[in-house]
């Protein structure tokens, strides 16, 4: 049996943490060398990242062992620098105390080397640089040592980190602020006043996890009254809802539709309720909550609220297939624009009064078309005009 051998992982990556152990066969070390220019001079300048790879075909002797560098320090490859390394690779007795070495003899060369000003200024950008990812790395550690179920992952740079839970995600872009080091630049969660400040003050990777799982928490309740929804009712819009979408669009009948948007941070309170369809069934919806809305208990699930103030026994069942439905839940195109969805995304939500003809309208291509003739009254917002299909009259808000 062989003997089994000791890499000092743990040890070498307390005194270097971007440098890793890649293989065993041989032993090959590889990334990156922290050079602060201080293991040589009394100046406070920073820090110096050195890409390194060091292969070791006889661990742990250093016989026959070779490094090679990145292009960082490409202007340092002259025959003493290298005699140096090589020197103190021969008087070197484990990996760990190379390196302490190889990190003097680095800054030696650095800072007592004559470089042109191009050089110095690029060594000034890597120290920053260096310094920066130093604090990412720490940040990143500190979040994964913590009890929280926000899972993290980053991309190969660390500018980028992604943190999710529950499905949802979050992603933070590192920025050069010492005091909100992280901004968030996309989020699954909904855009509501009460995260503003939250997402502004991002001063740490944990504290980020932490203002996340709150929200996650905070809307549980909300994403549970939508489900309810979901589960027990026609909706029609969005086609596939995702945890942002605080909105449901309804079908209540061939001819009306409506659509139920809750408070985020009240969900059980009395929604914001909007009836599409046609002019005579969306006044006598509008009717029926008026008379109803008293009724509104928020200790009552929502689907009883709903029946009760829609005056239902039940919400129609969806239907497997569309193709012999007529109405506001078909795949009905606008009768002006001749397209499904309008330029904002939104399907019709006007229907024809006349049961003969029953057409779709964008109420923005209706209003646009009505606005067309001059003989055509606007009273309170509302333009009033004829339907273009069958002359019917009809009337849509004024946009």
């Amino acid at each position: 049996m062989g003997t089994k051998r000791n890499y000092n992982c743990e040890s070498i990556w307390n005194w270097h943490p971007e440098i890793v152990l890649v293989s065993k066969s041989p032993v090959t070390y590889k990334g990156f060398l922290i050079v602060s220019h201080s293991l040589y001079t009394s100046a406070n300048t920073g820090c110096f990242r050195i890409k390194l790879k060091l292969i070791m075909p006889n661990y742990p002797s250093f016989c026959n062992a070779e490094i090679s560098f990145g292009k960082q320090i490409a202007y340092l490859r002259n025959k003493e620098f290298s005699k140096d390394v090589k020197e103190s690779m021969k008087s070197a007795q484990t990996v760990q105390s190379f390196l302490l070495q190889l990190q003097i003899i680095i800054s030696k060369y650095i800072w007592n080397t004559d470089n042109n000003i191009d050089s110095k200024v690029e060594t000034v950008n890597l120290l920053n640089d260096f310094v920066s990812r130093k604090n990412v790395l720490q940040d990143i550690k500190a979040a994964l040592q913590s009890s929280s179920d926000v899972q993290l992952s980053c991309d190969g740079n660390l500018n980028i980190i992604k943190l999710s839970l529950r499905g949802i995600s979050l992603k933070l872009k590192r920025c050069n602020n010492a005091g909100t080091p992280w901004k968030v630049v996309s989020s699954d969660l909904l855009d509501i006043p009460a995260f503003e400040n939250l997402e502004m003050n991002v001063t740490s990777l944990s504290v980020a996890m932490t203002k996340l799982t709150w929200k996650v928490e905070l809307l549980e309740r909300a994403w549970e009254q939508l489900k309810e929804i979901d589960e027990n009712c026609w909706v029609i819009d969005p086609p596939e809802p995702n945890k942002s979408h605080m909105y449901r669009r309804i079908h209540l009948s061939q001819s009306i539709s409506v659509t139920i948007t809750i408070n985020p941070l009240s969900p059980t309170a009395v929604p914001t309720i909007t009836f599409s369809g046609s002019d005579n069934e969306v006044k006598r919806q509008k009717d029926e909550v008026s008379n109803n809305i008293h009724n509104w208990n928020q200790e009552c699930n929502i689907i009883e609220n709903l029946k009760k103030l829609l005056n239902m026994y039940e919400f129609p069942e969806q239907q497997d297939s569309l193709d012999d439905v007529k109405g506001i839940i078909s795949n009905c195109e606008c009768g002006i624009c001749f397209s499904e969805k309008s330029e904002t995304d939104k399907l019709p939500d006007k229907i024809c009064n006349n049961i003969k003809c029953m057409k779709h309208f964008h109420s923005a291509c209706l209003s646009k078309w009505l606005q067309t003739n001059a003989g055509n009254q606007v009273v309170f917002g509302y333009i009033h005009g004829n339907c273009p299909h069958c002359k019917e009259s009809i009337s849509c808000p004024v946009e």
